[in-house]
């Protein structure tokens, strides 16, 4: 049964994910929020640069004329998502990452936050007693990229999006709608820049 959410944005979101079965994986967001999967073909290792080079391009081919997407991903499909907003910033509209996975802090991936303009919702899930180090990576992410939010779901184990879904999909309908917002005076900010 489709749950209805009112008022979501107008753009597409597709979700991407580390591994084949995208619409297994995100079948309730494809449900409720009419999202779009991009089904990859190989398993995303994202400490090997040929593989995260490889998923790059084919979620670049799969997104296509339909930019610019919002684009869901969690796990290590997440830090690759960065990746693809810091590389092809005119086909992301916004990240909507949940329990984000990363390879490592170091300067370069601090660097690579610091270079994303796209408005980004992280959201974690945080189990009963849950400690500060286990929030820290998708702490991070929204700390380090300049239109990062950060949200955590508390009392659930992850993946939030599949383990609380409804409470997920209301906080990404109401994050692709401000990153839609954002967007539309973008624009405006740029003519008055330039007069």
């Amino acid at each position: 049964m489709m749950r209805e959410i009112p008022d979501r944005g107008s753009e597409p979101i597709v979700c991407v994910h580390d591994r084949p079965g995208g619409a297994h994986w995100f079948a309730e967001q494809i449900d409720t929020l009419g999202a779009r999967p991009v089904e990859v073909e190989d398993v995303l290792d994202i400490d090997d640069d040929a593989s995260l080079a490889r998923w790059l391009r084919h979620v670049v081919g799969e997104i296509g004329s339909d930019a610019p997407v919002h684009v869901l991903a969690t796990g290590p499909a997440a830090y690759a998502a960065v990746v693809l907003a810091a590389r092809y910033p005119d086909l992301v509209r916004s990240l909507l990452l949940g329990d984000p996975r990363i390879p490592g802090d170091t300067e370069e991936y601090r660097d690579l936050l610091a270079s994303v303009r796209t408005p980004t919702l992280v959201i974690a899930s945080a189990i009963e007693g849950a400690s500060d180090r286990e929030l820290a990576v998708p702490q991070s992410i929204a700390g380090g990229i300049d239109n990062g939010v950060f949200v955590v779901i508390d009392g659930v184990a992850v993946p939030a999006h599949r383990e609380r879904g409804s409470s997920f999909d209301e906080w990404a309908t109401s994050f692709t709608v401000i990153a839609e917002g954002l967007g539309a005076l973008e624009p405006r900010r740029q003519e008055k820049a330039d007069a």
